[in-house]
């Protein structure tokens, strides 16, 4: 019985791994569908984004009802949850990002539009190493190497996104537009780079329940 609650948790996990990278395949495409101008089909996809998220939610909670009915030992029971707990941080990020475009609706200038466009693929883009990484924790016998390795990718990728953030911030406050305008786009930026940041802090808690699981 103790093992058909690890694997529902398991097969939970999966779930919401894969929920959360479509949240952020579909964010990139609402952030490409704004910058092209297609408003009226950005916000439909925003609100799928809002709906993807939503689904998140419900695997979270449905992890951790399997997790109180006992499954797994008690002591990495809460390294479970809380890594499951920072990749749907990671969802939160992306609803947000949307969410910002279009309420706020950013006027990005046309010589802009493809340093955001390369950020956004950066910092969307980060989920990969962090689900293999994830998966090999999971599996039996995980490859601490492994994991440890992928946890460094995202870091390094994590890094990048940190290096085109620095470049297009001084992009953004050497042109002529006004300062509101300016202020207003390094928001936007923000709201753009918080995904990666998340996963970097999902990869984070990853190890640190690696860590404790050699103790």
């Amino acid at each position: 019985m103790i093992f058909k609650k690890e694997k529902k948790v398991i097969d939970l996990i999966l779930k919401h791994l894969n929920t959360v990278e479509e949240c952020l395949t579909t964010t990139v495409e609402t952030v490409e569908t704004y910058l092209k101008g297609e408003i009226p089909k950005a916000k439909i996809l925003a609100l799928k984004v809002d709906g993807i998220e939503t689904q998140t939610d419900f695997v979270r909670y449905n992890i951790r009802d399997k997790l109180y009915s006992g499954a797994y030992l008690p002591m990495i029971r809460e390294d479970i949850y809380n890594v499951v707990e920072r990749i749907d941080k990671v969802c939160d990020a992306a609803e947000a990002c949307c969410d910002f475009f279009l309420d706020q609706r950013p006027d990005i200038p046309e010589e802009l539009k493809p340093q955001f466009l390369r950020v956004t693929h950066e910092s969307f883009g980060i989920l990969g190493p962090l689900k293999e990484a994830i998966l090999n924790y999971l599996g039996e016998g995980g490859k601490i190497k492994l994991i440890r390795e992928k946890a460094k990718q995202v870091g390094i990728k994590e890094s990048d996104v940190d290096k085109i953030e620095w470049d297009l911030t001084r992009q953004i406050f050497t042109t002529s537009l006004d300062w509101g305008h300016k202020v207003h786009l390094r928001l936007c930026l923000d709201t753009i780079v918080e995904t990666s940041d998340r996963a970097e802090d999902a990869a984070d808690q990853l190890e640190l329940a690696v860590i404790k699981s050699r103790i």
